[in-house]
């Protein structure tokens, strides 16, 4: 599978008349070679060479990660990077402008002066939108972990327990059960917390009454799970019943849209529209959604100045949102896999059934 995107590089590198590019961008790196570390920058010839940069702590683990790559070990990125240029006869270079620090560039600039460095923009995000199947194998494994995470944490749940508790038990349970890590900081908002979308946990303790938004993910094989849940200890207000009605169905709405061909910001507006028109608009801020793999949020992301078209094999999240200050929010989200034969729901938590449970003994 590497070798296609290695391959779509090469077209890249080609179609923009370069003679090599150079990759600071450690999930690009990861996506290109398999090695993920503090420290790395690929560079790739128009030849199809492939040279991974990186300092003596990661030598040996680059070699047991990588195939058909070239290791080298550095002291000085600049002065490594020279090298090669020089021995592979290197004018004109790519880069990837979204990951490069402006000093890095300047240095590189001030150093090989005889080279013209052209960005990249977003050509290699570009083409880990749409995943193979070795990748949606492991998007798939994370979403497991994670599920079975949240269903041991919620059998536990009850009032009293504060939103830091709740968070450390998921990040606790998903590694016991085989995640290399939670994909992102467990978010876990109650009550009017529950207002704010990416609220920290913090040590406020979950009441009866109170609508809880659990957004987490696992991270397994280098690849990200994202979902979030609404749930409540117990019967809650009307207002947040009438709340999480909304967003449910608004949740549902867009799964039954979501198609390949569909244009990105057309279908943010009919989502966007929906809860509109049920008289909460001013209450939903964010994008419907986002792609999701290697990085927690990455390309396609779903909202009013989205650019393309969905296609075949992207991986989005889906997820409407409401939140009203002093009183709380809800937000539930899905991940979607999108197929020629309809999108295909790869969460299986059941949103409608969590959102108003009878937890607290009466």
């Amino acid at each position: 599978m590497r070798e296609n995107r290695i391959a779509m590089v090469l077209n890249i590198i080609e179609d923009m008349d370069l003679d090599a590019c150079v990759l600071r961008g450690m999930e690009n790196i990861f996506y290109l070679t398999g090695f993920r570390g503090s420290e790395g920058t690929l560079f790739i010839t128009r030849k199809g060479g492939l040279f991974l940069l990186t300092d003596f702590r990661y030598i040996t683990y680059a070699r047991e990660a990588t195939r058909d790559v070239q290791i080298v070990e550095m002291k000085l990125l600049k002065q490594s990077l020279s090298e090669l240029c020089g021995e592979h006869g290197i004018k004109k270079m790519g880069f990837d402008s979204f990951h490069t620090t402006f000093y890095t560039y300047q240095t590189w600039k001030d150093t090989l002066q005889n080279i013209l460095f052209v960005p990249l923009g977003n050509r290699i995000e570009e083409i880990r939108k749409c995943k193979d199947p070795e990748e949606i194998e492991s998007i798939m494994k994370a979403v497991r972990i994670a599920t079975g995470a949240f269903s041991e944490v919620f059998e536990k749940l009850g009032q009293g327990k504060t939103e830091k508790e709740v968070a450390n038990d998921l990040d606790f349970t998903m590694r016991k059960l085989g995640a290399d890590c939670p994909s992102f900081n467990t978010i876990v908002a109650s009550g009017p917390r529950a207002a704010f979308p990416h609220a920290e946990p913090t040590d406020k303790p979950i009441l009866k009454g109170e609508t809880v938004i659990i957004d987490f993910g696992a991270q397994v094989n280098g690849y990200c799970s994202d979902e979030t849940c609404t749930i409540s200890l117990g019967k809650t207000n009307g207002k947040m019943e009438e709340v999480f009605s909304v967003v449910n169905n608004a949740r549902i709405f867009a799964l039954a849209n979501i198609k390949v061909g569909l244009s990105i910001k057309a279908f943010d507006g009919m989502v966007r529209g929906f809860i509109k028109d049920a008289g909460y608009g001013d209450f939903f801020r964010h994008g419907v959604g986002h792609g999701i793999g290697i990085a927690v949020h990455e390309a396609p992301v779903i909202n009013s100045s989205a650019e393309g078209t969905f296609e075949e094999n992207m991986v989005v999240t889906i997820e409407p949102g409401i939140y009203i200050p002093e009183l709380g929010g809800v937000r539930l989200e899905d991940m979607v896999l999108l197929t020629a034969d309809g999108p295909q729901a790869i969460t299986k938590i059941r949103k409608d059934e969590l959102a108003i449970q009878q937890l607290v003994d009466e």
